[in-house]
């Protein structure tokens, strides 16, 4: 299945307990969302480098991780595995528990998988299925050059 044009709105928490809306995508110009497993090997691999870039991006763009194997805060296995990963790896962006508003990760067929998402909600440009940072990097360079 292909993944929705606009992320469909949703409500959830991120690992802290943070309630967080669909509203996070009007703060930047783009977000990069990386959708990851506490399974997943290449997912944990690829996440210090992503924790590196997302100190160093510019200021209108971020990054926020959306776990796939997480689905309510109140699975408390759940939540403190993936806290650990994190920590471990450095990944301190926003962590977001994949709850069932976030129905579009039901056409994630493998993680990580990672989607762009722009201002307005859109998903703009191609979907990267599988651990691929240079290619993320490349994609939102583009863009921002593409927006000036």
């Amino acid at each position: 299945a292909d993944l929705p044009d606009t992320v469909p709105e949703f409500t959830t928490k991120d690992l802290d307990g943070n309630d967080v809306t669909n509203d996070i995508f009007a703060q930047k110009d783009l977000t990069v969302v990386n959708v990851w497993g506490t399974f997943c090997g290449p997912c944990i691999s690829e996440m210090p480098e992503l924790g590196e870039w997302s100190r160093s991006m510019p200021e209108n763009v971020q990054i926020i991780g959306v776990l796939v194997d997480v689905n309510s805060a109140d699975d408390e296995d759940g939540v403190a595995a993936a806290r650990q990963i994190v920590a471990d790896t450095g990944a301190d962006y926003p962590q977001l528990i994949g709850n069932e508003d976030f129905n579009m990760l039901a056409s994630v067929s493998a993680v990580p998988t990672t989607i762009f998402v722009d201002r307005e909600g859109n998903v703009v440009g191609g979907t990267v299925v599988g651990a691929d940072v240079a290619q993320y990097k490349a994609f939102v360079e583009e863009y921002l050059l593409e927006k000036e």
